[in-house]
């Protein structure tokens, strides 16, 4: 393993769908798992209809439901977001005693630019764990920000698993999530979702940087009928993602 952030020439952030499309309230499952898992074995993602959170974790497909539960993925579920890659770590080193806010400035310092992607994992033990998963959501769906005032929320006192997720250029807010987009999963699988906060105790942080980014478009009639256009959606993606 090298220790820099060169991105690799052969590595790729393939992203299924886009945030303005979720801001917008399309959440009909586009993609199906099978194909989401062919384009990487890391990453993040939703469930149809918004139900829940899926974390992509060594090529083992998981998704933490509103309810609270943590289920596996069919491969013919159908999704309507997720954002994966082949993650190949170029960067590896030891972190402790982090909130989620001295974690935030670390990973800043350590990436030489704010214009390119990352992926982000850490492998370790977590003194508490704040996360969300949204809720299920009925037609006619509400937009992103609306959804989630209803998104079920948990602590753990004390967790040993993985954080994954992305970090975003400023200037893609609106296609994808700029700056960070972390998820979480126990070790049980029996605990996870979108983290809200978090405090470190201990782990291994991995990084690796992409110049490429793909972007996969959905073909379900409720997304190829739909009024898009384009709008300031900061504001109600950062209230959406906890930031």
């Amino acid at each position: 393993m090298t220790d820099d952030l060169s991105p690799r020439p052969s590595g790729v952030l393939h992203q299924f769908s886009f945030l303005d499309a979720l801001v917008a309230g399309l959440y009909e499952g586009a993609f199906r798992a099978s194909d989401v898992l062919g384009a990487g074995d890391f990453g993040v993602g939703c469930g149809d209809a918004l139900d829940g959170e899926i974390v992509l974790l060594d090529g083992a497909m998981h998704l933490c439901r509103g309810d609270g539960q943590v289920v596996d993925v069919a491969p013919d579920a159908l999704l309507p977001f997720a954002e994966v890659s082949r993650f190949t770590p170029t960067h590896t080193e030891a972190v402790a005693d982090l909130t989620g806010l001295d974690f935030d400035a670390l990973v800043d310092s350590l990436t030489p630019s704010g214009n390119l992607f990352y992926g982000i994992r850490v492998d370790g033990v977590f003194e508490r764990m704040t996360v969300r998963e949204a809720v299920r959501q009925q037609q006619p769906y509400r937009g992103l920000a609306e959804a989630v005032k209803g998104q079920h929320e948990d602590t753990s006192a004390h967790t040993t698993g993985t954080l994954i997720g992305f970090r975003g250029p400023d200037v893609f807010q609106g296609l994808s999530v700029a700056e960070f987009h972390l998820h979480y999963i126990n070790d049980a699988r029996s605990f996870g979702g979108h983290v809200m906060d978090f405090q470190l105790r201990s782990g291994m942080l991995a990084l690796e940087a992409y110049d490429t980014f793909t972007l996969h478009l959905p073909e379900v009639a409720s997304y190829l009928s739909a009024p898009l256009r384009r709008h300031d959606s900061d504001a109600e993606i950062r209230e959406a993602e906890g930031s």
